[in-house]
């Protein structure tokens, strides 16, 4: 990016965007599909312990990453901690995708119910 004060933090808040969005919607997918659980049904003491320990698992890995990322660039330099960002949101994906293959098949299924009953 250019020396322009302007067109980073825009350029920042943009990453942010897109990083924290897909952030906070894949800690809610797990506590939506943890409190679907029939263990956890109808017990908000259980939920909120759940959705608790998610939000602290997230909140422990940001820290790591922050640290880390010093750790490589100290040792390795810039380009490589844009590799470890690129590997880690290459394994949240890969993490994610068994998730949304499962809730689409849910929903195509649901979907094709509510049609033969019409």
């Amino acid at each position: 990016s250019p020396n322009d004060k302007l067109i980073n933090a825009v350029i920042l808040a943009t990453t942010g965007f897109f990083i924290g969005g897909p952030s906070n919607m894949i800690s809610s997918a797990i506590s939506a599909d943890l409190g679907r659980q029939d263990i956890l049904r109808g017990s908000q003491e259980a939920l909120a312990t759940v959705t608790g320990i998610v939000d602290g698992t997230g909140s422990i890995g940001a820290a790591v990453g922050q640290y880390l990322v010093s750790l490589i660039e100290s040792r390795l330099g810039w380009m490589s901690v844009f590799y470890f960002f690129i590997v880690m949101t290459g394994g949240s994906v890969v993490f994610i995708t068994p998730l949304l293959v499962r809730e689409l098949r849910d929903m195509w299924r649901d979907r094709q119910a509510l049609r033969h009953q019409l």
